[in-house]
């Protein structure tokens, strides 16, 4: 079934425009429901005809359902995709990044817990965090398990996952801390009625497990008959030489099944486990060389949009890098292609500039901007940020397209008023858009200086090139 359009949701609006909803029109309405920006819960009036509302949830339910882990602010949705490709649409929820951690209430725990609560990378404007906690019951003592989990939910709000193969023992933790809506890891072959009854009377979602595919999928269809909601699909993950491919394999087969196929019992989150490396391989030798490995599985599996991955590496202040690769992947490989991601054009200010700070020009693109600014803060540079409104595109493609031109820089520095913020005219802009220097010096009647290509070496152009006296002063004889 091909992706609903405005239209065909329009038509099962009552169409009266009643803008108790927040929006103006049924249209407007319809559009944003299907980029997921409201709910169909957000019109009052489709209550009333629960026929057309079960028929627009068909119609708006993606091929991957979602699957929702915890609850509050800090809730993590996994699927719920589109497209098997990125450039197709988009994505719309990241890789969820659950990092394990063992039983047992310790002191060591607590800092654990702590430090993966707080954890946070800032990088391109964004504010980065983990997606959760996966518990492992490695005790293999149903009180010992079920402690941890109830302290676990006391320290954090993080989602968890409670992992125990012991359906006893997993049934048992997950009863104390049902209201926080743990995922349940794994129903299997074994031990599925039990697991699969309790997350049905619990309304929990749960993990159907096996490396067998086939198996994987006939043990999902038989958690659905039994009434189990929500399901998330662990293919198994595998070390070794021709492993990695097979698991790449099984994610990509599970993927497709769901998106391209509308497999019914395949139409879930599929998940990753790179932290099965350590029972797998023989650790010997530097301890690092062996995160690096489960790092790159987890990579792997981040550029091909698995739902969600359970790591080891990651628990320890010193092992940020790991976490640092992965999410700054993660930002790449979901940010929306649909849309160029901009920030606001304007003067930014960059520390205490006096009346002959330098300004700098560069254009809106949000992977521009945020670089330039973070390179002027680390090299203590007191200055102007002028930001062009280039429609979003970056410094070299918005000079080849013209959305980078000397008309739009003289405008913003007009409009934003960045002369009257210093005592001279003189304007520095990218050495990649240097053959706009002649016509800027004439649209906005100031000295213009070509920069470096790269704002790494600006610290360099400060020290060596920046003579603000001589370049008014030559501004000023060409005025004469």
């Amino acid at each position: 079934m091909g992706r609903a359009s405005p239209l065909d949701i329009y038509a099962l609006l009552d169409k009266s425009n009643c803008k108790e909803c927040g929006y103006d029109t049924c249209m407007a309405f319809a559009t944003d429901l299907l980029e997921r920006k409201i709910t169909l819960d957000d019109c009052t009036h489709l209550k009333k005809t629960p026929k057309k509302l079960n028929k627009l949830r068909v119609m708006t339910s993606p091929p991957q359902k979602p699957v929702i882990i915890g609850i509050g602010d800090r809730k993590c949705i996994v699927g719920g995709e589109e497209v098997l490709m990125r450039h197709q649409l988009t994505y719309y929820n990241e890789t969820g990044i659950f990092i394990e951690v063992a039983d047992g209430v310790d002191k060591e725990l607590e800092e654990t817990v702590k430090y993966l609560n707080d954890v946070t990378i800032e990088r391109m404007g964004d504010v980065l965090t983990i997606s959760g906690i996966a518990l492992r019951c490695v005790s293999g003592d149903a009180e010992t398990f079920k402690s941890t989990a109830k302290a676990i939910v006391g320290m954090t709000d993080l989602p968890i996952i409670l992992c125990c193969f012991d359906a006893d023992i997993l049934t048992a933790a997950a009863s104390e801390i049902k209201d926080k809506r743990p995922l349940l890891y794994a129903a299997t072959k074994d031990n599925w009625e039990k697991v699969g009854s309790f997350a049905v009377q619990n309304n929990l979602p749960i993990v159907a497990s096996s490396i067998d595919i086939d198996e994987l999928v006939s043990l999902s269809a038989t958690l659905q008959k039994l009434g189990v909601k929500e399901i998330v699909l662990d293919p198994g993950t595998l070390f070794g030489p021709g492993s990695q491919s097979v698991t790449y394999d099984k994610i990509m087969q599970l993927r497709t099944a769901a998106i391209d196929k509308d497999d019914a019992n395949a139409c879930w989150p599929v998940m990753g486990v790179p932290a099965a490396y350590w029972s797998q391989a023989n650790i010997e030798g530097d301890i690092w060389k062996h995160q690096y490995q489960e790092i790159i599985m987890g990579a792997m599996m981040i550029a091909i949009d698995t739902s969600l991955i359970v790591l080891h590496t990651g628990q320890k202040k010193d092992e940020i890098w790991g976490l640092m690769a992965l999410m700054t992947l993660g930002q790449s490989v979901f940010a929306d292609p649909r849309i160029y991601p901009a920030v606001d054009a304007g003067a930014y200010k960059i520390g205490e500039p006096g009346d002959m700070a330098p300004i700098f020009v560069t254009s809106n693109y949000r992977m521009t901007k945020i670089p330039v600014e973070q390179d002027l803060q680390g090299a203590g540079v007191d200055c102007w940020l002028l930001v062009v409104d280039s429609e979003g595109i970056g410094i070299e493609s918005a000079v080849a397209g013209g959305q980078f031109n000397a008309g739009a820089i003289g405008e913003a520095a007009n409009e934003f008023k960045v002369f009257d913020k210093v005592k001279h005219r003189i304007l520095i802009i990218p050495g990649m858009s240097a053959r706009l220097s002649g016509a800027l010096e004439d649209e906005a009647n100031c000295f213009v200086v070509v920069g470096p290509r790269d704002s790494s070496g600006i610290l360099k152009y400060m020290e060596t090139q920046w003579k603000p006296e001589d370049f008014m002063k030559e501004f000023n004889e060409r005025g004469d």
